[in-house]
């Protein structure tokens, strides 16, 4: 192990968010297992990591398989020996109504209901996807009494937005998991916390920061006035991810510029 001595596994590490989290505690010495479904896009979240001077490996994984999952804890154990950190951080999203609307049109499939696939889809990944994760790496942490899990959600925890029925259901899904493991898991020296990211310019949001009008709407709701750095949701990750948080556990931490208050 490396520098910090702790080792961190990130899912959704491709880039974006992902990739910033992965950098950050990389450059506070945590040595990665970056996860995430393309493999050259992992790899090269892998290689800027190690660049900082920590051990990290990028392995290309679907949290939506059981068997991959597990493949990977066996992976990271076999090369560190022991992982510290869980970042849940895979996702995407579905845009379309619950349901057709009356006068609602211009978007692909908006003239169709959510299908089953779709929701089990959305679902699969941001909340069973974590669940696979924490599954496989929450027993190790959990025998050596010390762990620290942070799941990525989102603001929409905490108002609506239309036509993202399924993402807003399972990330609220992740928000209770949160809670729920952290009361299980306290006793056991295991923090489990979410982070509930307001608006970041990631390849998910890049139609809505390249539309002018769209753009402007959403800084109208942000009291700051302005989009978040990636740089700045990684630190808030991170700091939750270090010893110094060990009393918290349980919440869910907005960072959003004040658009939800």
């Amino acid at each position: 192990m490396t520098g910090t001595g702790r080792v961190a596994v990130v899912t959704g590490a491709s880039r974006g968010l992902g990739r910033a989290i992965c950098l950050h505690l990389a450059s506070q010495g945590t040595g990665i297992v970056a996860l995430a479904r393309t493999e050259a896009d992992v790899l090269e979240t892998a290689e800027l990591a190690a660049a900082k001077g920590v051990d990290a490996v990028g392995l290309a994984v679907d949290v939506t398989s059981s068997e991959q999952v597990d493949r990977a804890r066996a992976e990271a154990e076999a090369r560190f020996g022991r992982v510290d950190i869980v970042v849940n951080n895979a996702g995407v999203l579905l845009y379309k109504p619950f349901v057709p609307l009356p006068g609602v049109t211009g978007h692909p499939g908006f003239d169709e209901p959510v299908s089953d696939d779709e929701w089990a889809g959305v679902l699969d990944v941001h909340l069973t996807g974590a669940v696979r994760v924490l599954r496989a790496f929450g027993p190790g942490m959990i025998e050596r009494r010390y762990g620290r899990v942070v799941n990525v959600v989102s603001n929409v925890v905490r108002r609506t937005v239309p036509f993202t029925t399924a993402y807003d259901t399972a990330k609220g899904g992740l928000v209770q998991l949160t809670r729920s493991l952290a009361r299980e898991w306290g006793r056991y020296g295991v923090t489990v916390n979410a982070v509930a990211a307001g608006h970041f310019p990631t390849e998910m949001s890049r139609a809505q920061f390249e539309n002018e009008e769209s753009l402007k709407r959403m800084l109208r709701r942000v009291p700051a006035g302005r989009a978040g750095e990636t740089g700045e949701l990684a630190s808030l990750v991170a700091y939750l991810s270090g010893e110094e948080a060990g009393f918290i556990t349980g919440e869910t931490i907005a960072i959003d510029g004040g658009e939800t208050l």
